[in-house]
């Protein structure tokens, strides 16, 4: 009878160790639905640093409206227009801080991206923030809303 009292005690002190301990977080994996957007966005990149005006067609979906740091309106036409004219030039587009938030068929994709460029002579500002809006349409994402806000010092 006296060992169920000290069987209890230790259990409970193990029970209650165990709770006091950290708990990690472990980072959630992508899915392959954002990595698929990720992957998108790449080439993207990729396209507009060597003015790959195909590849644009592809990845920019016709209603595309895009927004930038300046607050310059383009639609799909625009965007091929100034690089096939070399009017806007990217040497390096980098992002950082990238998340990607899957609804069903429309991917939602924020981060940071510092850009060194030019737009019609311009430098285009270097650091923003930016949000992108995919859609899957005709098997593949498709760009299909693109806003970027200037990252001013605090």
């Amino acid at each position: 009878m006296k060992r169920t009292p000290m069987i209890a005690a230790l259990a409970l002190s193990t029970v209650s160790g165990a709770t006091a301990q950290p708990q990690t977080v472990q980072p959630r994996a992508a899915t392959s639905t954002e990595q698929a957007v990720r992957q998108q966005d790449e080439r993207r990149i990729r396209a507009q640093i060597t003015a790959d005006t195909v590849a644009l067609r592809r990845i920019y979906a016709d209603d595309f409206l895009g927004i930038g740091p300046t607050g310059v309106v383009r639609g799909k036409a625009d965007v091929i227009a100034d690089f096939t004219s070399h009017a806007l030039t990217y040497q390096s587009i980098t992002t950082a801080e990238v998340r990607v938030r899957v609804y069903g068929s429309t991917a939602v994709e924020t981060g940071r991206s510092t850009m060194v460029g030019r737009d019609r002579g311009k430098a285009v500002p270097r650091e923003n923030r930016f949000t992108r809006v995919w859609v899957m349409k005709a098997g593949r994402w498709q760009l299909v809303a693109n806003h970027y806000s200037v990252m001013t010092s605090q």
